[in-house]
């Protein structure tokens, strides 16, 4: 027994409930997880933070690859604020696009989640097809979507022969290109429906159920109970719908490349233009830091006044 009592004397005394690794042990483990980590680290410095500083640089150059960098100071940003017609276009197009897909988008999609959170049969074989546009690759849906706007024997355009009214060039004429972008957006309307009816199954039944007790109508329950509880589900689309619209291109690419007339020349898509087409670097890093500040302006617009319409239950507790 004293042999064992020694023996335990001499092993080092931890505090209960900590354990520390010797100093090699923890160097090594801290070695191997930095090396497990390191295909990440390593692509998020090849392909996202080395571009990012590149293009700080580029901004006060002109550079059209694979030739000398020319040191030009602040010309490129003379040239967005005094003659570049087409960067102003460019940002009309892109925020009558956000604002009318963004504000259709939450409108259909808490219609759509209204009705498919009612039970009746069959209303989750009705909520999956509903979301399978959105689960579509963007590439397809655009070729989709090509076919029912072609102006000869398009969908649309057979639905309007029924009718007995004239064709539309939805894609080749300065007033419908646009609109038809915003109902082609449209298509992933589903995804916002599924976050907007998880939004509407977290508020409680016990406040509606209240409230009917006191009397309370149909849309009063809509107005006063269900908007305010789902103004956080809202809010949340706005800033996510505003930054993807913001950010359309595959479809003005593959489609008109910014025509007729520069109707849909989407600033990204402009953006690319100046980089690969034109190829001016320095110009094209200018747009694009400028788009940052402008997304995250909003962004950060929306939060403050998202303070006066936004509300939250644990505030509200």
């Amino acid at each position: 027994m004293a042999n064992l009592s020694q023996a335990d004397s001499a092993l080092p005394q931890m505090r209960p409930g900590r354990f520390r690794l010797p100093r090699g042990e923890a160097w090594r483990e801290n070695l191997y997880g930095y090396l497990f980590i390191s295909p990440w680290i390593l692509g998020f410095v090849l392909f996202l933070a080395g571009p990012l500083l590149v293009s700080l640089g580029l901004m006060f150059t002109e550079y059209a690859g694979f030739k000398k960098i020319t040191y030009v100071g602040l010309a490129n940003f003379e040239e967005l604020i005094k003659f570049d017609i087409r960067f102003i276009g460019s940002l009309r197009v892109s925020a009558v696009f956000a604002f009318w897909t963004v504000s259709l988008a939450i409108i259909i999609s808490l219609a759509m989640a209204l009705l498919l959170n009612q039970r009746f049969r069959g209303h989750t074989f009705f909520r999956g097809l509903f979301y399978l546009p959105a689960a579509v690759s963007g590439v397809a849906m655009t070729f989709v979507w090509a076919a029912m706007f072609e102006k000869d024997y398009g969908m649309f355009n057979q639905i309007l022969r029924i009718f007995d009214f004239d064709r539309v060039a939805w894609l080749t004429s300065i007033e419908w290109a646009l609109p038809s972008y915003i109902i082609m957006r449209l298509y992933g309307v589903g995804h916002y429906m599924v976050i907007m009816l998880a939004g509407l199954q977290s508020i409680p039944d016990d406040l509606h159920e209240a409230a009917k007790v006191d009397g309370a109508s149909g849309l009063a329950l809509f107005r006063h109970i269900t908007i305010p509880l789902l103004s956080p589900t809202i809010f949340f689309l706005m800033i996510v719908g505003m930054i993807g619209s913001l950010q359309v291109f595959t479809e003005g690419f593959m489609l008109t490349q910014g025509g007729p007339a520069r109707s849909t020349l989407f600033y990204v898509l402009y953006l690319y233009i100046v980089a690969f087409t034109e190829r001016r670097f320095g110009y094209a890093s200018v747009l694009a830091w400028l788009l940052f500040l402008i997304i995250m302006g909003l962004t950060l617009l929306q939060f403050w006044l998202a303070r006066r319409w936004v509300h939250y239950e644990s505030q509200e507790a």
